[in-house]
């Protein structure tokens, strides 16, 4: 239940002030006091302007939420507002017009009869003296119906000559030249003409009484002329002056005998003014200015204004009645299509909408009928492509995710392969690093001591990336420990390099397919005699470092695993203390900068001269952070192996 303090909180200070100047407004409590009525009005607009804001920003935050309630306010703002504004500038102008049509029946009429005194005066002006006192009686029963009470005045040598002769004297100042108009004297309204004829003056004035005033045009309703002559005793009310009241009084002739009944409900009062030119007779030259009020209804300023054409009148209204019929059923039309387009936008919008929430909770299975083939159908169409595409896309990404489970499998496995312990010390001290392009490496390294005095290694690159190369990888990895063990121990023949390179390429032939081969360099290190004895199946030649000078190792027979019938040599190297021997695989040399150049061997030897000196550790990251950057990518294109060999001598 709604609480009153929330009320209260909720309407504020300007739904408080809107409602108490409504109130004012509606039972014009205010009575006859104007400034009150202007004030009242002034806090009317800016309170409901406040609360109008308020409210629209009330729904928007909480009755918007929805497609279909936007989709309304829209029509709202786009339909009804416009015709709802089109509707009250229709009235306001028509209620303009028709005040325009009342006061200027009537201001037109005054003018007509004002002016009509020009002619008289001219008239009177060259009738003889002597038969002036017959003439004017004959002028004033001409004006009994335009001006009643119609006197003229002669001011000369003699004297003021009035005829009537029982009219009051009248001083008029002989300062006044030609001039016509409305005059006010002794606060009462008159009709007059004035000029000149040295050494004479002439003049008409016919008094304007409140009737003669109100029926200036018949039917037409309450016609007042009014002059402001100041503030009253009561604060806020204005003094006016009526046409022949001659004192002053508040002005008001609503319920007058002259205001016409209504027809209609919406045969609405006009109540409306304009102003006019007034003369004071004792102050000549100046120029004040009085109101003609007019109060009238529709029904009475059309009646006047068309009352010679009974037809006319007729087929205006019937016109007026048959465009608004039109204007209500263009409306309903509009109106239904609007409707019939908003349901099939927000059905749509609503399908699409429980179709989201199906797809966050895992249901890519749901589809939207599409009954349409327009934007909307199109759309819905593409909701539907949408959640198979999610559905296969979520099926491809669990693949993925098994496959994945599987390269870490592998990956493991792979890590098992390589040596876990470090390289022994037979003279010879090993440093190697692999750093695969993926999560499995092609490229193979190993080392194992035969005697304590004697140490095998070996460093390949198998054709191929992923986990086929990584499958061949370890097929090599176990059949070259599988030969180093069948000739152990030695015969007196020694270990046989070439031999054991041979049967490892003839049982890596068996063991895959014919597109599948490596790169392999075998090398056996004798202590005791500080000689390398080596076999290079067409693998990159090892580079030796001696001082200054860079020995390339030969190639002593192809790739193992292509071709069955190969057949390997081998090659001999004595070591001599300091010397370093650098093995490496492709992923060193071939990789491309941003122009397509390689890293290649030349810039491999700069790097490894300038830093033989450091540790072999610090030689292969230098190495390899270089080769990362002239790569400049985000990934390798290829895995990286890089194996140190440094003669170390032993005391």
């Amino acid at each position: 239940m709604i609480k009153p303090r929330q009320i209260a909180r909720w309407i504020g200070v300007s739904g408080f002030i809107f409602l108490i100047a409504l109130a004012l407004f509606l039972f014009h409590w205010y009575g006859r006091h104007f400034s009150i009525a202007v004030f009242d009005a002034l806090a009317l607009i800016v309170s409901g302007a406040i609360l109008i804001f308020r409210i629209l920003r009330y729904t928007a935050r909480h009755s918007l939420w929805s497609l279909r309630n936007r989709l309304l306010f829209v029509y709202g703002l786009i339909g009804v507002l416009p015709v709802l504004l089109l509707f009250a500038l229709v009235g306001v102008g028509a209620w303009a017009l028709m005040d325009e049509l009342a006061i200027y029946l009537a201001t037109s009429e005054l003018h007509r009869r004002v002016e009509s005194l020009n002619g008289t005066i001219a008239s009177f002006r060259n009738i003889p003296a002597n038969a002036r006192p017959y003439a004017a009686p004959e002028y004033a029963k001409a004006y009994k119906h335009l001006l009643p009470g119609l006197v003229f005045y002669v001011d000369g040598p003699k004297g003021q000559q009035r005829y009537p002769a029982t009219a009051p004297p009248v001083a008029i100042p002989p300062s006044w030249g030609d001039v016509n108009g409305l005059v006010v004297f002794h606060h009462r309204f008159y009709a007059w003409a004035h000029t000149s004829d040295p050494p004479n003056q002439f003049t008409a004035i016919a008094p304007l009484s409140d009737t003669t005033v109100e029926t200036l045009v018949p039917h037409l309703g309450a016609i007042a002329l009014v002059e402001y002559t100041g503030q009253a005793a009561s604060a806020g009310s204005l003094i006016m002056t009526r046409a022949g009241s001659g004192s002053n009084q508040d002005f008001k002739f609503i319920g007058s005998s002259y205001v016409p009944p209504p027809v209609s409900r919406f045969d609405i009062p006009l109540n409306w003014g304009t102003t006019l030119p007034l003369y004071n007779l004792d102050q000549p030259g100046k120029v004040f200015h009085g109101t003609l009020w007019v109060y009238s209804r529709p029904s009475a300023v059309l009646r006047t204004f068309f009352s010679s054409s009974e037809f006319l009148r007729g087929v205006l209204f019937d016109v007026v009645i048959a465009i608004a019929i039109l204007f209500l059923l263009v409306e309903l039309v509009a109106a239904f299509i609007g409707i019939s387009l908003g349901r099939r936008v927000t059905r749509t919008v609503n399908q699409l909408h429980e179709g989201t929430r199906r797809v966050i909770r895992g249901d890519f299975t749901h589809r939207i009928p599409v009954r349409t083939r327009d934007q909307i159908g199109e759309l819905a169409g593409s909701f539907n492509q949408m959640s198979g595409n999610l559905q296969r896309l979520l099926a491809v990404e669990k693949e993925k995710e098994r496959l994945q489970t599987e390269i870490e499998i592998a990956r493991e496995v792979q890590n098992q392969l390589y040596p876990k312990e470090a390289p022994p010390m037979c003279g010879l001290k090993l440093t190697v690093r692999c750093d695969p392009a993926r999560m499995v490496s092609g490229d193979y390294y190993d080392y194992q001591a035969l005697s304590k005095s004697e140490l095998a290694f070996a460093i390949g690159d198998v054709a191929g990336k992923g986990i086929s190369a990584a499958l061949l990888m370890a097929t090599l990895q176990a059949s070259l420990r599988g030969q180093i063990g069948r000739y152990q121990p030695r015969n007196a023949a020694g270990f046989p390099v070439a031999t054991l390179v041979s049967l490892l390429n003839a049982q890596i032939y068996e063991l895959t397919s014919s597109e599948k081969y490596a790169t392999f360099f075998f090398g056996l290190f004798d202590e005791s005699t500080r000689m390398l004895t080596y076999t290079n199946a067409g693998h990159l030649p090892p580079l030796l470092f001696r001082g200054n000078e860079i020995i390339s190792l030969d190639s002593n027979g192809t790739i193992v695993g292509a071709f069955p019938w190969a057949s390997y040599g081998e090659g001999r190297l004595a070591f001599e203390p300091g010397d370093l021997l650098v093995c490496y695989t492709d992923g060193i040399t071939e990789p491309e900068n941003a122009y397509g150049e390689m890293f290649g061997a030349e810039r491999l030897i700069g790097l490894v001269q300038k830093h033989a000196h450091e540790d072999d550790r610090e030689i292969v990251r230098i190495v390899l952070d270089a080769v990362r950057e002239w790569n400049h990518g985000p990934e390798l294109h290829d895995d990286m192996t890089l194996l140190l060999a440094r003669e170390v001598r032993t005391a």
